[in-house]
């Protein structure tokens, strides 16, 4: 799989992960280049270079790969098997431990911003409800009712919270609320398209959540978005595009 994605020579862009797999907050990128290949999964990449140094990758610490290949981005985790030198040169050897995710050039521009949304947690009691409506697994109506009257009731705690930047494939917000991550939500967005006002409900999942040092009370939350369907993505990437050129149409004014 990864000879059929990857080439010598190709660009990567390197983040930390913590022991959970989350990118390790306000961590730097690096750029690295593939080297070799080592073994179905293990491949060799050169060590990052920062202001002049080599940056050695510590074996069994966590990274999230991103390739520039010929066929598009493509992004992965891995962890430092090993360290080498070659040629006053220093090499990792790292484990690709996840499947190689091809990464929409559109849905990875983040653009920032600052705007409403309203959403709300999604409890296991919730999912469990939804996937017994779904399967239609009732010996009645009432019971099928009584299922839907209860789902109804989640829908009612909904919470206001800001948007910072987003993307195609998630967003940063602000709130009130901790959370943790993994906890699923819904989302509820307004965005305009061209002359439409567009009304999505979207579902997420936190990948990260801080408590902002300068704010009392906030917490940061990183989502990235989940089962969204193809049309809202697009609606998405046309209105961070649209916003996008509307700033660049002021600069130009000024």
């Amino acid at each position: 799989m990864l000879r059929e994605v990857l080439n010598y020579g190709d660009k990567i862009n390197i983040k930390p992960l913590d022991e959970s797999g989350h990118e390790v907050r306000n961590a730097r990128t690096f750029v690295s280049q593939l080297i070799d290949f080592v073994d179905l999964d293990i491949i060799s990449i050169a060590d990052p270079i920062v202001y002049g140094r080599t940056l050695v990758l510590k074996v069994g610490a966590y990274y999230n790969l991103c390739f520039y290949t010929g066929k598009g981005l493509y992004q992965g985790n891995c962890i430092v098997l090993s360290n080498h030198k070659e040629n006053n040169m220093l090499f990792s050897n790292v484990r690709i431990i996840t499947d190689l995710e091809k990464v929409q050039r559109r849905q990875y521009y983040r653009f920032e911003c600052i705007h409403e949304i309203d959403y709300r947690r999604v409890t296991l009691d919730e999912e469990l409800l939804d996937r017994k409506l779904k399967a239609d697994e009732f010996v009645s109506d009432k019971e099928r009712e009584e299922c839907k009257q209860r789902l109804s009731q989640f829908d009612k705690d909904w919470i206001r919270a800001d948007i910072i930047d987003i993307s195609g494939g998630g967003a940063k917000f602000y709130s009130k609320s901790l959370h943790q991550p993994g906890d699923k939500l819904r989302i509820r967005i307004e965005v305009q398209v061209g002359s439409r006002v567009i009304k999505m409900e979207l579902g997420a999942k936190i990948v990260a959540s801080y408590k902002i040092e300068n704010r009392a009370g906030f917490y940061e939350h990183r989502v990235q978005f989940v089962d969204i369907r193809p049309r809202d993505r697009e609606n998405l990437i046309r209105f961070i595009f649209e916003q996008e050129r509307r700033l660049r149409r002021k600069e130009k004014e000024r």
